[in-house]
């Protein structure tokens, strides 16, 4: 399966997640335009708050089983799209500069470690593309 093709199998499940688990902008949203989808953090963490709260208040509803496949394959997606936007973040700060130093404070890890990230993000990149 294709980057784009996962992409938009998490943006679908975004959609099928709107009308349960949005706020009341959002199912309203949902409710006119089809396919309109919930933003992707939204999603995992409001399935992931009826899981630890069902019966709350702030919940909407408590997730059925699909609604946490639904939410996995959106975690899926963001860890697609971070991977994508770190390395293009980390160019461009080196482009624009930025020590190593400065980059690994940044995120918060040695600066080995953040010299060695772009190469480790590539290859992590490469090997959903194969998928």
């Amino acid at each position: 399966m294709s980057w784009l093709s996962r992409h938009r199998e998490a943006q679908a499940a975004c959609a099928r997640l709107a009308p349960k688990f949005g706020d009341a902008a959002t199912k309203s949203m949902a409710k006119r335009f089809e396919g309109y989808a919930m933003l992707s953090i939204e999603a995992v963490t409001a399935v992931a708050g009826g899981l630890r709260k069902p019966d709350h208040e702030d919940y909407m509803a408590t997730p059925t089983p699909a609604d946490v496949d639904d939410a996995l394959l959106v975690v899926r997606g963001v860890r697609e799209q971070l991977l994508v936007d770190e390395l293009a973040l980390i160019e461009r700060a080196r482009a624009n500069g930025r020590s190593w130093e400065r980059i690994a404070e940044l995120l918060d890890v040695s600066e080995a470690v953040a010299k060695a990230r772009p190469a480790k993000l590539r290859r992590a990149i490469d090997d959903l593309n194969r998928i």
